[in-house]
């Protein structure tokens, strides 16, 4: 079976100006919760549903355990499982600061090199156009036209109105929305999720 992927625009991060190259990002079919997975490997792998329970409810114990003694730990062909930290203030010199300051960023996973050869070796991908992606989108006057006769009849107009106005990617919205302000067509308003554009009278 195959996995599927897309093409997407690279955001511009440095306004160079310059078009930058498309990267390829997997197109989710969906997701497994942990009861679906244990079903599965249940299944697949003829293990007893209790049993398997139990196994991994004790692997989550002694990985919790471990890694709050302070060890790194190799889960089987998975990886290595270890912490890393952050400090809550800019710290310059280490007697400014108490262990108070200090608290988890993240647990780390660092994948076994053979599991992902494996994975790498049986991976089989498949060009699939993601509904999240448009191609060829309205130029954006003709958007203006649309946006114009919008709020003619309404006060404003929020980011997701817009996508769905002109058909286009949440992005890709944004970066039009984002142009008719520094032309001083729209202005914004609110803040968060509230935030909605009005027109310039």
């Amino acid at each position: 079976m195959s996995v599927y992927y897309d093409l997407y625009e690279t955001p511009d991060l440095t306004k160079s100006g310059e078009e930058q190259p498309l990267h390829a990002r997997v197109v989710l079919k969906g997701s497994y919760t942990a009861d679906e997975f244990i079903n599965r490997v249940v299944m697949c792998q003829h293990v007893a549903h209790a049993q398997l329970v139990g196994i991994l409810d004790a692997v989550a114990n002694e990985l919790k355990d471990l890694l709050l003694e302070g060890f790194s730990v190799e889960l089987g062909e998975i990886g290595y499982f270890s912490l890393s930290l952050s400090a809550n203030k800019k710290v310059f010199d280490s007697k400014g600061i108490r262990s108070s300051s200090i608290s988890l960023k993240d647990i780390n996973i660092r994948i076994n090199r053979q599991f992902k050869k494996e994975v790498k070796n049986r991976l089989e991908l498949e060009r699939f156009h993601s509904p999240l992606r448009i191609e060829n989108p309205l130029e954006r006057e003709k958007c203006l036209r649309y946006l114009k006769k919008f709020l003619e009849q309404n006060p404003c107009i929020n980011r997701q109105d817009y996508a769905k106005l002109v058909g286009k990617t949440k992005k890709q919205a944004l970066q039009d929305i984002n142009a008719f302000i520094e032309r001083g067509i729209l202005k914004k308003y609110g803040s968060g999720r509230s935030v909605v554009y009005i027109k310039v009278e």
